[in-house]
């Protein structure tokens, strides 16, 4: 297995072990919670995050492409998103940001888009992704963080910290905004999604055979 391959499949296991210590700590939902909790799980995924450049870089860098790393690299990120989607959906003190009905909105575009790219690649034809899937997912890496930072400004204030209570509410609105423009673009993107692959159906499946990940 090459590096860049390494790396992806150490990606996936951090995300793994991201999820354990989500469940571990009940993502700072208990009564005895202390601002540490979700400070840690914030940045554990942009760690998470930020390697996904760094298989990408030496995959290009050192000519080390390989068909499982096309394949696994955006599939990686959609567990890490996905799964850090769903257990913030689970937390009581989270669903004002991110409620149950969201995820599965976002969890069915995910589903969709997957099924109707393997769809029509399996019969031969180009289903690159666009520009606004991947914008979608940028703005998924930082809404998800910014609920954890949020939290982890209320543990501070709850605790006794006072000289930054301001930092409440301006993460709390922080968090709400790109939670929703990451949500408003997951469904615009997915809704152009179904469009291009209901043209290229009609045509009957012509076009070329290269495809790019990260939906």
């Amino acid at each position: 297995m090459n590096l860049p391959n390494r790396i992806t499949v150490g990606r996936f296991v951090f995300a793994l072990l991201l999820f354990a210590y989500l469940v571990w700590t009940d993502t700072g939902s208990a009564p005895d919670a202390v601002w540490w909790e979700p400070a840690i799980a914030g940045f554990v995924f942009i760690l998470v995050v930020v390697t996904d450049a760094l298989d990408g870089y030496y995959a290009r860098k050192l000519n080390l492409q390989t068909d499982f790393g096309r394949i696994a690299d955006p599939v990686v990120d959609k567990v890490l998103v996905a799964g850090a989607l769903v257990f913030l959906a689970s937390a009581p003190w989270a669903r004002s940001l991110v409620p149950v009905w969201m995820v599965v909105m976002v969890l069915a575009r995910e589903y969709m888009v997957s099924g109707l790219r393997g769809f029509i690649e399996a019969r031969g034809v180009a289903f690159p992704a666009r520009w606004d899937g991947k914008l979608k997912m940028i703005l998924q890496c930082i809404a998800i963080p910014a609920v954890f930072l949020h939290r982890t400004f209320v543990l501070l204030v709850d605790g006794g910290w006072t000289a930054g209570t301001w930092t409440v509410d301006a993460s709390w609105w922080l968090a709400f905004v790109f939670i929703w423009l990451s949500f408003i673009l997951t469904a615009s993107s997915g809704a152009r999604y179904v469009t291009a692959a209901a043209k290229v159906l009609r045509r009957g499946g012509e076009g070329t055979p290269v495809a790019t990940p990260d939906a």
